[in-house]
């Protein structure tokens, strides 16, 4: 399976605010477990997201589904502006 190329304008999703929209770019820095685990609950390249809150645990809505995720996962999915 070839996996997308980041773009530059990519950043973790650690670095937006509550509240912000933005589209996987890439899970090239996950594991293979993670990576599979994150496109099982709906987070590939190319989904639209919103990050609901930060704090105590990062919550992002990918279409009806809400994920909480840890800092170290978080950090490893990295994402555009829509």
């Amino acid at each position: 399976m070839r996996r997308a190329e980041p773009s530059d304008a990519s950043v973790p999703l650690t670095r937006l605010r509550t509240r912000a929209h933005a589209v996987v770019a890439s899970l090239d820095r996950a594991t293979d477990h993670d990576r599979s685990k994150l496109m099982a609950l709906g987070l590939i390249p190319g989904a639209e997201l919103l990050l609901l809150q930060r704090f105590p645990s990062y919550v992002v809505q990918v279409g009806y589904t809400q994920l909480a995720l840890d800092r170290e996962t978080a950090s490893v999915i990295d994402v555009r502006p829509p």
